[in-house]
């Protein structure tokens, strides 16, 4: 059983004045549950148009995506809410929530206090650093218990020990969980936290290396 696939997935876009550009040219995608993996490649090679695709955020052209309902998105722009506190913004994908607002509360907690954020709670962005409001997005992502998290270059923002960090506790907060993780990424060092890498290359996937 998979956490999430895709079968000839393809995406063209048209703008006004210009030719069509396929940018996926038929992916093929098998994520399972627990399994983390990271996908790669040059700047402008539909990275983050993928991964839009997978999260539901955009529609492909031709092809099918099988997703669990309940997905984590973590974002290189953090995109909190500014005037939300920490624990405001952690809370706001529960209101949709099917369980009761006690058990988020009681997960919530739990996932700041792993974060280190505990004593945060109460700060507006404004008042964090550049990590801790990327540790804040990553735990928005989890709170929910969502089935697979879907990143988009998080640690493009921050430098190379900040972001070292949240990729340790990304692969923390979600081992032993059956969260799986769909990291898209530049960087060698966060690929190497992923159980598989692939490149995105001509439209579609290969495995890095090959």
């Amino acid at each position: 059983m998979i956490a999430l696939g895709t079968i000839d997935l393809k995406k063209t876009f048209r703008k006004k004045g210009q030719g069509p550009v396929e940018v996926l040219k038929g992916v093929n995608l098998s994520v399972y549950p627990g399994e983390k993996v990271a996908i790669v490649g040059r700047s402008g090679a539909g990275k983050s148009t993928l991964l839009n695709i997978l999260g539901g955020l955009l529609k492909p052209t031709s092809g099918t995506v099988t997703r669990p309902k309940n997905i984590g998105f973590v974002f290189q722009q953090y995109h909190l809410m500014p005037e939300l506190t920490v624990w405001e913004n952690v809370m706001l994908p529960t209101m949709t929530g099917r369980l009761p607002p006690a058990d988020y509360a009681a997960r919530a907690s739990e996932l700041l206090e792993k974060a280190g954020l505990s004593s945060r709670r109460k700060h507006l962005p404004s008042e964090l650093s550049g990590g801790e409001q990327q540790r804040t997005a990553v735990v928005r992502a989890l709170v929910t218990s969502p089935e697979i998290v879907l990143a988009d270059e998080p640690t493009g923002n921050l430098d190379a020990m900040t972001g070292a960090d949240i990729l340790r506790m990304l692969a923390d907060l979600s081992r032993g969980t059956g969260v799986s993780l769909v990291l898209v990424t530049h960087s060698p060092e966060a690929a190497a936290v992923c159980d598989r890498t692939l490149r995105l290359e001509n439209g579609v996937l290969v495995q890095a290396g090959a």
